[in-house]
C-alpha cells in the first residue's frame, strides 16, 4: 500500500504546503491491527459461486489520534478525552467462477465506521477486489486485477503535523496485469504492468495526490521440490496530481522516476518449514529537486515453522524505503520538535505464534518491533535526525462454533518512543467481533 500524507499551512502571502508525501510508509499500530479483526471477506470455496459475509466489530481505543502525553487533547480535538468506542459493520458479496481454463473472482464490501465521541470521523467505506486468472495456453498464463479501497489515514503517521486530528480519507485504486511464459518446467519468463492512483479527501492536501505507472519483467527458476528463485526489475514513473509546476520554496516536485531490482526466493525446506525472502535495491529520482532523491537496499525475510500439527510459528524482518517529505512550519505547535526529512528507512522485526487449541478454537499472538529513521533533511536544524522505536503486541482468541459463524476477541498494545519531543505515544485497544459467512 502507497501513502502520501501531506498538509497545508498558510503564512502571510505564502502558502506553505506541507508535510508528508509518504510512498508505502507503514506503521503497525492498533488502528490497523483492529481493522484486521473486522468481518472477513467471503472464504472462496472452489465449488461455491456466490458467498455472503456480514459482521460487526466493537473496538475500544484509548488513544485514537496517537497523541503524546505532552499534548493537551483539548487544543487539538476540542475534547478532553483521547479514547473512543468504534463500531465497524460490514457486508461483503463474493463471486468465484471457473470457465474452462479461466477463473474469475470478485468481492465487494461496504464498511460502516461509527465513532461514539469523535463522530466527525464517521465514514462509509466502499471497497472491491476483482481478478481474472487467465490462461491462453497451459504454458502462458497470468492475472488481471483491479482493487479499490477507502480508509482513514493512519493517525500514527500524522501525529505532530497540521491537520493530524482531522478526518482524512485515503482512496487507492490499483490496476495490475502480469503474465508468465513457461519455457519449460524449470524456467519461466515473467512480466507485468501496474498503475496506482492515490487520493486524499481533504482539499488542503490535494497537491500530494499522486499516480504511478510501472512496467516490470524478469526470469524465474522453479525447482522440482516447489521452491523458486526470481529476478525482476521494475521501472516506474510517478506524478503528483494537481501540481502543474514544482514548488521551489519547499522543494516539492511534480514527478519522479523509480528503478528497483529484486531477487526473490521461496524455499520449502521441509514439510513443516519454509522460507521466503527478498532483497532489492530501490532508486528514486525526482525531476527537479535532487535533494529529495533517495536510494538503498530493501527486502524481507519470513520463516514459517510448524513443530506440531497444532502449533505454527512465523517470524520475519523487512526493510523499506519510503517518501516522507517535510516542509518548514508544518508542525502543530511548539510541543513538537522540528525536523526535516525527504524519506524514511523502516526496519521491522516480528514474531507470531498461532496455537490451534481445538478444531474450532485458536490463539494468536504477535509482537512487532519497528525502527524508523528519517533521512534526507533539506532544512538545517540544530537537532539530529528523527528516529522512532515502536513496540506492538497483539493477543487474539478466535472461535468458530459453526462453519458459518466466526467469533474473535483481541487485545492490542502500542508504545512508540522518539528522540524528538512530542512524537511518543501509548495506546491500548480491545475488540470483539462476530462474522457470518454464507
Amino acid at each position: 500500500m502507497k501513502k502520501r500524507l501531506p498538509l497545508n499551512l498558510s503564512l502571510g502571502r505564502c502558502r506553505w504546503i506541507a508535510v508528508i508525501a509518504s510512498s508505502g510508509f507503514f506503521l503497525l499500530d492498533a488502528q490497523q491491527v483492529m481493522a484486521q479483526q473486522m468481518p472477513h471477506p467471503p472464504r472462496m470455496i472452489p465449488d461455491k459461486t456466490f458467498s455472503v459475509t456480514a459482521g460487526t466489530t466493537f473496538t475500544y481505543d484509548s488513544n485514537v489520534f496517537r497523541l503524546s502525553p505532552l499534548v493537551n487533547p483539548v487544543a487539538l480535538t476540542g475534547q478532553p478525552r483521547r479514547a473512543d468506542q468504534i463500531i465497524i459493520t460490514s457486508a461483503t458479496l463474493g463471486f468465484n467462477k471457473t470457465y474452462s481454463l479461466q477463473r474469475f473472482e470478485v468481492t465487494g464490501t461496504l464498511v460502516d465506521n461509527r465513532y461514539m465521541n469523535f463522530d466527525f470521523l464517521d465514514f462509509l467505506g466502499k471497497n472491491y477486489n476483482a481478478a481474472w486468472h487467465w490462461y491462453a495456453t497451459p504454458y502462458l498464463h497470468g492475472r488481471l486485477t483491479s482493487r479499490h479501497s477507502e480508509a482513514l489515514n493512519n493517525f500514527a503517521n500524522l501525529s505532530g503535523f497540521v491537520n493530524g486530528t482531522n478526518r482524512n480519507l485515503r482512496t487507492i485504486d490499483n490496476y495490475h496485469f502480469d503474465g508468465v511464459l513457461e519455457l519449460n518446467r524449470a524456467w519461466h519468463l515473467i512480466g507485468g504492468l501496474d498503475h496506482s492512483v492515490m487520493k486524499n479527501s481533504r482539499i488542503t492536501i490535494q497537491d500530494f495526490n499522486n499516480k504511478i505507472s510501472s512496467v516490470e519483467g524478469g526470469i524465474r527458476y522453479v525447482s522440482s521440490s516447489g521452491g523458486s528463485l526470481t529476478y525482476k526489475v521494475r521501472s516506474g514513473r510517478g506524478e503528483f496530481i494537481n501540481r502543474p509546476e514544482p514548488l521551489a520554496d519547499v522543494l516539492f516536485d511534480t514527478r519522479f522516476d523509480e528503478m528497483e531490482h529484486e531477487l526473490r526466493m521461496r524455499w520449502p525446506i521441509t514439510v513443516k518449514t519454509s522460507i521466503e525472502g527478498r532483497i532489492g535495491y530501490l532508486d528514486r529520482k525526482h525531476a527537479h529537486f535532487s535533494q529529495r532523491n533517495f536510494a538503498g537496499f530493501v527486502g524481507d525475510l519470513n520463516i514459517s515453522w510448524m513443530p506440531t500439527s497444532k502449533l505454527q510459528l512465523t517470524g520475519g524482518w523487512s526493510r523499506q524505503l519510503s517518501n516522507f517529505q517535510t516542509a518548514p512550519f508544518a508542525f502543530q505547535n511548539s510541543i513538537f520538535e522540528r525536523f526535516s526529512s525527504s524519506y524514511i528507512a523502516t526496519n521491522r522485526f516480528s514474531i507470531a505464534p498461532t496455537w490451534q487449541i481445538t478444531e474450532k478454537t485458536a490463539l494468536r499472538v504477535r509482537y512487532d518491533y519497528v525502527l524508523s529513521d528519517f533521512h534526507g533533511a533539506v532544512v538545517p536544524l540544530p537537532t539530529e535526525n528523527r528516529s522512532d522505536q515502536m513496540h506492538s503486541g497483539l493477543v487474539a482468541l478466535d472461535w468458530r462454533p459453526l462453519n458459518t459463524l466466526y467469533l474473535s476477541a483481541a487485545f492490542h498494545r502500542d508504545h512508540r518512543s522518539s528522540n524528538h519531543r512530542g512524537f511518543d505515544f501509548d495506546s491500548t485497544a480491545g475488540s470483539v467481533s462476530a462474522t457470518l459467512n454464507f
